[in-house]
């Protein structure tokens, strides 16, 4: 037998999924209304739960009882809403919007859809991107890989045709986050150089905007002040979705409200749409000179091109700003809505591959999960999910024969709270944003030592943070786990302690400890604030395949 593998743009308001066809190229596939996005919204009714447009149109009509913007929850809260009385997590709402995703693409095509890579934005810390992928596994899916939106993008672009060697930045303006990256991409290779963003910057920020300036005019021509309810707050909502739509290609746009009798047409125009939402614009602008001068820091003095992915950079005030701070730059728009996830299916062939390659004979063997090295990178595989082939030689997708190698960069740094003899605590980088993983991991160890005599255990607690510097104070709302070292009896004050950070990818953390007095390892467990536990885990995976998804 043989199959096909995936690739999923799980968005803040809309979702893709493409795979790699028979002849090698990716291609979206169309849902079941034939459209090749589907809004990322879930609306619950009776024992059934509905994903896509109708749960956008059920969004006006039960406002309390539809999701919206879940993605903007994820790694963030164990709550996205109470349904029945019972609380419904981010994972498990977004793992509905991976079952209509993949249930639609395989009744399109008539194949099972199992495999998987998921993207999420570059600046997705560990809590987020373990969400996201917890989303996949809730939903069934075999999760081969989590990777970042524009890195997927990226590998779309270097793939649909021969590149000569360039540095290129990635302006990824999408319904809930923007992200900045810049790569250098080759003939064999796709490098990341930096990244930078606001996870929580996107299209809902204009339409949040746009929201208010219509409820002020409307208010302003009624005379008097109104309250808006859940049923005006969401047509509203939608409505100005659609004007901001709208002005993509016309100079003004608008449309009739409806508020507790009083009815009136508010409208806007282009420029006052910019004027209203150009701190937003500037926002991102910022940020795109930020990780130039970073990219500049390192060596890479020229940018050639600038390539636009995610549909919020088709209102036209994002190329006119661009093109106005840098002209210099060749500005190309790359399939807003489809090029990540096709990106994502490119990846997912060679995530398969490089997991089936890693496997042997005895492997294969096992009905259960086996622990395989692939690439460095320890991780469980179960080895029936690897059995069959693809459906055509992952080599057709190459250039010039040459596979190319993804070399990223880390998103975020990574810190440990320590203290000194007079007790001052400060957090301590030991990884720092922006390095290079030039083989997908990156490990860094750090030397400490105890503070006092009989010290039964080492607590490393972990920041995750922005910062460039080696020290910075104690921020607690950076911390993003625990982790605990037993030590022997009787350790004397001072005593050295190893602490190790390993960075994957996919941007999951572990930790290990060192007790370098016995030379003992202990693997120590880490606890990441947000993420759910394995039973949670289990529980939602086994409740969700009983729920219909309509």
């Amino acid at each position: 037998m043989s199959k096909y593998v995936f690739g999923i743009d799980l968005g803040t308001t809309y979702s893709c999924i493409a795979r790699v066809d028979d002849t090698a190229r990716a291609e979206v596939i169309k849902n079941n209304d034939g459209d090749n996005i589907t809004p990322s919204v879930v609306a619950f009714e009776g024992d059934n739960v509905i994903v896509g447009a109708d749960a956008k149109a059920e969004a006006v009509l039960n406002p309390e009882t539809t999701v919206m913007l879940v993605k903007t929850l994820m790694g963030k809260t164990d709550f996205a809403i109470n349904y029945n009385g019972e609380d419904k997590t981010p994972e498990e709402i977004s793992a509905f919007i991976l079952r209509k995703l993949t249930q639609d693409a395989s009744e399109q095509l008539g194949v099972e859809v199992k495999d998987v890579v998921i993207t999420c934005p570059a600046y997705f810390g560990t809590a987020e991107r373990t969400a996201t992928k917890n989303a996949g596994k809730i939903a069934g899916l075999n999760v081969l890989e989590i990777i970042s939106e524009p890195t997927a993008a990226a590998l779309y672009y270097g793939c649909a045709k021969e590149q000569d060697e360039k540095t290129i930045l990635i302006y990824d303006l999408g319904g809930g986050t923007f992200d900045v990256t810049i790569m250098r991409i080759s003939a064999d290779k796709i490098e990341v150089i930096c990244s930078d963003g606001d996870h929580d910057l996107g299209g809902k920020n204009w339409d949040e905007v746009l929201i208010g300036y219509l409820a002020n005019q409307f208010v302003e021509k009624i005379g008097y002040d109104i309250e808006f309810d859940e049923y005006a707050k969401q047509d509203l909502r939608l409505k100005a979705e659609k004007i901001k739509k709208q002005l993509t290609s016309r100079s003004q746009a608008g449309d009739m409200l409806e508020v507790m009798g009083n009815r009136e047409k508010v409208t806007v125009t282009r420029d006052e749409f910019d004027e209203i939402t150009s701190t937003l614009l500037n926002e991102t602008l910022k940020k795109t000179k930020e990780a130039i001068e970073v990219a500049k820091n390192k060596g890479y003095d020229v940018i050639d091109e600038i390539l636009l992915v995610g549909g919020s950079t088709r209102m036209p005030q994002v190329r006119k700003a661009l093109a106005k701070n840098f002209g210099q730059i060749e500005i190309k728009i790359l399939e807003p809505d489809e090029a990540v996830a096709k990106g994502a299916a490119i990846h997912a062939v060679n995530v398969y591959v490089n997991n089936q390659k890693s496997l042997t004979a005895k492997d294969f063997e096992s009905n259960g999960e086996v622990k395989v090295t692939v690439n460095g990178n320890e991780r469980e595989l179960k080895a029936q999910d690897y059995k069959e082939e693809l459906t055509f030689s992952p080599e057709m997708m190459s250039i010039g024969g040459n596979t190319r190698e993804i070399v990223i960069a880390t998103t975020k740094s990574f810190a440990v709270k320590v203290e000194n003899k007079e007790g001052i605590k400060s957090c301590f980088n030991m990884i720092i944003k922006n390095e290079a993983m030039p083989s997908g991991f990156l490990e860094v160890s750090g030397n400490f030592s105890t503070l006092y005599d009989n010290q039964a255990t080492v607590d490393i607690e972990i920041y995750e943070n922005d910062y460039m510097d080696k020290y910075f104070e104690v921020d607690e709302d950076l911390k993003i786990g625990d982790a605990v070292l037993e030590l022997p009896k009787n350790t004397p004050v001072g005593s050295p302690v190893e602490i190790t950070l390993k960075l994957n990818k996919e941007g999951i953390l572990e930790v290990k400890g060192l007790d370098k007095t016995g030379s003992k390892q202990v693997n120590v467990k880490f606890e990441t604030k947000g993420v759910m536990t394995k039973e949670e885990l289990e529980r939602l995976t086994q409740k969700s395949q009983g729920i219909a998804v309509l």
